[in-house]
């Protein structure tokens, strides 16, 4: 019986862990935020402009719309799109 209390704390511990793991890991996913100048703002979370990549860096103004990839862990957002700006290619 000791051996099977064992087990089943056992599993309980790594069921745990794994849970946790899950629940405060970062997925991949699509967030709208806006630009301030010097971060965008998804919600009240200022994401810096070191973590923001994309050809659309540079085309945005403060106030700004933008929607952005997360990638998976959450260290590095890239531009999709400037809402309400048409994306143009070329010079």
């Amino acid at each position: 019986m000791n051996d099977r209390n064992g087990a089943n704390e056992l599993f309980n511990v790594i069921k745990t862990i794994v849970n946790n793991y899950l629940n405060n890991r970062k997925v991949a996913a699509v967030v709208i935020g806006e630009y301030k100048g010097n971060a965008v703002m998804v919600g009240n979370l200022p994401i810096p402009m070191s973590m923001i990549t994309g050809n659309m860096v540079s085309k945005i103004a403060a106030g700004d719309k933008v929607r952005l990839l997360r990638n998976d862990g959450g260290r590095e957002y890239y531009i999709l799109e400037i809402i309400g700006k048409p994306y143009q290619t070329g010079g």
